[in-house]
C-alpha cells in the first residue's frame, strides 16, 4: 500500500510582484543590509573627511567694444568701430603667453608638498593634530619606520628655486627632512643632493640645484618635489581655469580656479587678470605706435614737396611779375586742390590698411572705387584748365601743388599730435571689475552629499545581495515546498526554540542538546508540535508492520537526537511504555542528555557482552519513567554488528514488550546503518532541518533508503522559523532566536 500523499499539480503562479513577500525579504535580510550600509558609510566618511578641502576663487573682467585708435583714418576709409569678440578674449586670457607670466612669477612649475597617506593622513590631521606637527598616537608607534615617512599634521615646505637637468624634468623627487634643518633629495633610493634650509644647494654631478626657504616636519618625514615643464604647467592651468561670459553679449567675463590652497589660487587668478589687462593695453598702445610711425614716415616727403612748391611759386612770380589769380581761375584751383587732397588721403588710407588686409579686401576695393570717381571728376576739371592761357595754366599748376601739399601736410601734423596723445593716454578696452576672492558657497568635497550617497549605495548593495541570495537559495525553508516536490507528507513542523540549552562550539552543527527540553518546559512550542506528531504517529502505526519507529535524517547536526529524546518523553507522558534506543554506536550521546554514565548498551547486547536487563536503563523524569538503551561501547564495525541476528532478536523482544520502540539512528548520507535498521522498522521518519538541506540532498536520502526497500513514511520539519519562511507577520509565538542541534 502506498501511503505517500497524493498531491495535485501546483497552480501556475501569476506574473505579479508580491509586495508582502518583498517586505518580508527585506526584513529577513535587515542585518545584512545594515551591515552594508555601515561599511559604505565608513568608506564614505573616510573619503569625505580624508580628502583635502577644495576651494574656488573667482574674478570678473569687463571687455568693452574696441574703439579706433587711429583717429579719423578709419572714418576716411569708411570703417566703423568693431564690436569686441568675447570668445577671442577668452582664448587670449588662457593663451600660453598670458599664463606663462603667472607661472614664472608665482613659480607654479615647482610642485612641493608633504608626502601623505591618502585619506588617512588628512583624517589624522583633522581629528588628532589640528594645530601643529605632532607624532602619531601611541597605537602607531609600532609602525614608526613606515608611518613616519608620511606627514600627519601641518608639515610645510616652500621651495623658492628648483633647477633640474632635462632628464629629471617632470619626475617626482623625494626630499627627506633630517636633523639640524638639513635634508636629502632622492630619486628612488639614490641620493642626488644634500642641502640645508635657507641655503642654495647645488650638485656638480647632475646639475640639480635647489633653495628651500621653509621646511617644517619631523626627521625622516618625506616631501614630494617636482620640476614641471612650462608646457605641462600651462596645459594643466588651462584645464583648471574656468572662463565664460556672464549672460549674452554683456562683455563680462567670469574667471574661476579651484585648488586646495586658498591664498595660492587667489594670487594666480589676480596675476592672470592683471597680465591680461596689461597685454590689452599693450596691444592698443602698439597699434597707436604703429600708426604714428607710419604717419611720421609719410610726412617727410610731404614737407619736401611743400618747400619745393613754394620755391617754384616765388621763382615764377619773379620771372613773370604776376599777381594773384583771376576769380574764375581761383575757383578752378580750389576744385582741383580739393580733389587732389582727397586722393592723397585715400592713398594714405590704402597704404595703412594694406598692413592689415590684402588688396582684395572689401574695404580696400571700396577705397579704389572712391579713388576712381575722384579721378573722373579731376579729368573734367582738367579739360576746363586746358582752355585757360598757357601762363595761367602754369600758375594754376604751381598754386595747386602748394595748396595740396600744405593741406595734406597740415592734416598729417594734426594726426600725429592726436596719435601722440592717444598713445600717452592708452587704457585699453579691458579692466578688472572684481578682484579674485574665495567663493564660500562652493564646497568640495560635499561631505553631507557623499555620506548620503554612501548610505544609499550601501543600502542598494545590501538589497541586491539579499534578493540575489533569495533568488539563488537552494535550501528548503518551507514544509509546503518539501511536500510539493517530494510528494511525502510532513508529519510535524517543529519550531525553533529559545529554551534549549546547548553545548558550546564555534560550529553551529557541533552544538548539542545539554538538557532534555521536555523535562524542563513541557509547554514549549517545540514540545507542543511533538504532541501533534504523537497523534499522527498513532494512525501511522495502524498501517505499519510493527511498532518500531526509526528517526533518521540526511546529514548530521539537524536535531535527530533532540526529536528522538523529547518525542520519547512526550509518548511516555501518556502512560505508554516506550523504549528509546541509541543506534548511533559511533557518536550517539543520548546518555549525556539523560545524564547517564556510559555503561553497557546496544553494542554490548548485540555482541552478547551484556544481557537485556543490564543494558536497559530506566530513567525517571518528574512523574514519568521510560527505558533507554544507550549506544554502549564503540565497536570497530557498527554496520556489520547491526546485520547480526542478535540485533533483529533485540528489536523483536522490544517490540513485544513495549508500546513503542523509538530508534535514533545515524544520518543516511554518512553511513549505511539507517538502511539496515529501517528494514526492521514499521515506520521511518526523516528529520529535515529548515534552511539546511537542498532539495536534491533530501530526495537523494529518500532514494537511498528506497533502494534497500525502506520507505520514508514522512518528514519531521525541524528548526522552523515563521519569519524566515515568509509566515508570521503579526502571528508570532515568540519563539525567539535561539537554536538547537543534534550531533547527527
Amino acid at each position: 500500500m502506498n501511503d505517500k500523499k497524493q498531491t495535485t499539480p501546483p497552480h501556475r503562479k501569476e506574473d505579479y510582484i508580491d509586495l508582502l513577500e518583498v517586505v518580508h525579504t527585506i526584513l529577513q535580510g535587515k542585518w545584512l543590509i545594515l551591515f552594508f550600509i555601515l561599511v559604505a558609510s565608513i568608506i564614505a566618511f573616510i573619503y569625505a573627511y580624508g580628502q583635502s578641502p577644495v576651494y574656488k576663487a573667482d574674478t570678473l573682467l569687463r571687455v568693452e567694444s574696441k574703439k579706433a585708435t587711429v583717429p579719423g583714418l578709419d572714418e576716411l576709409a569708411g570703417l566703423s568701430s568693431d564690436n569686441i569678440s568675447v570668445g577671442t578674449e577668452l582664448e587670449l586670457i588662457k593663451s600660453r603667453i598670458n599664463l606663462a607670466q603667472a607661472v614664472k612669477k608665482l613659480k607654479l612649475d615647482i610642485v612641493a608638498q608633504p608626502k601623505k597617506m591618502r585619506f588617512f593622513s588628512n583624517l589624522h590631521k583633522r581629528f588628532f593634530s589640528p594645530t601643529e606637527t605632532k607624532k602619531l598616537p601611541p597605537i602607531w608607534e609600532k609602525f614608526d619606520t613606515f608611518a613616519y615617512k608620511y606627514a600627519w599634521g601641518n608639515e610645510q615646505i616652500i621651495v623658492d628655486r628648483l633647477d633640474v637637468p632635462k632628464e629629471l624634468l617632470n619626475k617626482r623627487l623625494i626630499l627627506v627632512a633630517k636633523d639640524n634643518n638639513s635634508f636629502e633629495v632622492k630619486l628612488g633610493k639614490k641620493v642626488l643632493l644634500k642641502g640645508k634650509l635657507g641655503q642654495s644647494s647645488t650638485s656638480k654631478e647632475n646639475g640639480l640645484s635647489i633653495f628651500v626657504s621653509k621646511l617644517s616636519g619631523l626627521p625622516n618625514t618625506e616631501f614630494s618635489i617636482t620640476k614641471l615643464s612650462m608646457r605641462r604647467v600651462i596645459a594643466s592651468l588651462q584645464n583648471k581655469i574656468g572662463a565664460s561670459e556672464k549672460g549674452k553679449k554683456t562683455g563680462i567675463i567670469n574667471l574661476s580656479l579651484t585648488g586646495t590652497n586658498q591664498v595660492r589660487i587667489v594670487k594666480i587668478l589676480n596675476d592672470i587678470s592683471a597680465n591680461y589687462v596689461k597685454q590689452n593695453i599693450s596691444r592698443s598702445s602698439k597699434e597707436a605706435s604703429n600708426a604714428l610711425a607710419f604717419l611720421e614716415e609719410q610726412i617727410k616727403p610731404l614737407k619736401e614737396n611743400v618747400d619745393k612748391a613754394e620755391a617754384s611759386l616765388r621763382k615764377y612770380r619773379v620771372e613773370n611779375k604776376t599777381t594773384d589769380l583771376a576769380l574764375e581761375t581761383q575757383g578752378i584751383l580750389d576744385k582741383v586742390v580739393g580733389i587732389d587732397a582727397e586722393l592723397q588721403k585715400l592713398s594714405l588710407s590704402r597704404e595703412e590698411l594694406s598692413l592689415k588686409y590684402t588688396n582684395q579686401h572689401p574695404t580696400i576695393l571700396a577705397l579704389n572705387a572712391q579713388e576712381n570717381q575722384l579721378k573722373q571728376r579731376k579729368k573734367i576739371i582738367q579739360s576746363d584748365i586746358l582752355k585757360l592761357p598757357k601762363k595761367q595754366q602754369k600758375r594754376l599748376k604751381i598754386e595747386r601743388n602748394i595748396k595740396v601739399a600744405n593741406t595734406i601736410y597740415i592734416e598729417l601734423l594734426n594726426k600725429i599730435q592726436e596719435f601722440k596723445i592717444a598713445k600717452a593716454s592708452t587704457v585699453g578696452n579691458a579692466y578688472v571689475v572684481d578682484v579674485a576672492d574665495i567663493d564660500e558657497s562652493y564646497m568640495m568635497p560635499n561631505k553631507k552629499r557623499i555620506l548620503v550617497i554612501g548610505i544609499l549605495l550601501g543600502g542598494i548593495l545590501g538589497l541586491v545581495i539579499v534578493f540575489l541570495r533569495k533568488a539563488l537559495r537552494t535550501t528548503v525553508i518551507s514544509p509546503e515546498k518539501l511536500e510539493e516536490v517530494t510528494g511525502i507528507s510532513v508529519y510535524a513542523t517543529v519550531p525553533l526554540s529559545k529554551n534549549v540549552q546547548l553545548t558550546t562550539s564555534f560550529k553551529s552543527q557541533d552544538r548539542r542538546q545539554k538538557r532534555l527540553l521536555a523535562a524542563q518546559n513541557m509547554t514549549d512550542p517545540a514540545i507542543e508540535s511533538l504532541r501533534s506528531l504523537r497523534t499522527s504517529l498513532h494512525f501511522a502505526l495502524h498501517e505499519a508492520k510493527n511498532n518500531i519507529l526509526l528517526i533518521t535524517g540526511p546529514s548530521p547536526g539537524i536535531g535527530k537526537s533532540f526529536i528522538s529524546s523529547n518525542f520519547a518523553t512526550v509518548i511516555a507522558k501518556t502512560d505508554q511504555k516506550v523504549v528509546l534506543v541509541d543506534a548511533d554506536m559511533r557518536k550517539g550521546y543520548l546518555h549525556n542528555i539523560f545524564e547517564l554514565k556510559q555503561a553497557s548498551g546496544l553494542s554490548d547486547i548485540i555482541s552478547e557482552q551484556a544481557s537485556y536487563e543490564e543494558a536497559i536503563t530506566t530513567v525517571k523524569l518528574n512523574d514519568i519513567s521510560m527505558d533507554i538503551i544507550t549506544r554502549g561501547k564503540t565497536p570497530p564495525n557498527p554496520s556489520e554488528l547491526l546485520m547480526n541476528d542478535n540485533f533483529e532478536k533485540l528489536l523483536k523482544h522490544l517490540s513485544a514488550n513495549y508500546d513503542l520502540v523509538l530508534v535514533d539512528s545515524p544520518p543516511v548520507h554518512a553511513v549505511t546503518d539507517p538502511s539496515i535498521i529501517g528494514s526492521h522498522a514499521g515506520v521511518v521518519f526523516m528529520v529535515v532541518y529548515s534552511d539546511r538541506h537542498s532539495m536534491q540532498e533530501i530526495e537523494h536520502a529518500v532514494a537511498r533508503l528506497a533502494q534497500t526497500g525502506v520507505e520514508t513514511k514522512g518528514f519531521i520539519f525541524n528548526g522552523f522559523e515563521a519569519k524566515k519562511s515568509g509566515y508570521g507577520y503579526g502571528y508570532g509565538y515568540g519563539y525567539g532566536y535561539g537554536s538547537y542541534y543534534g550531533e547527527k
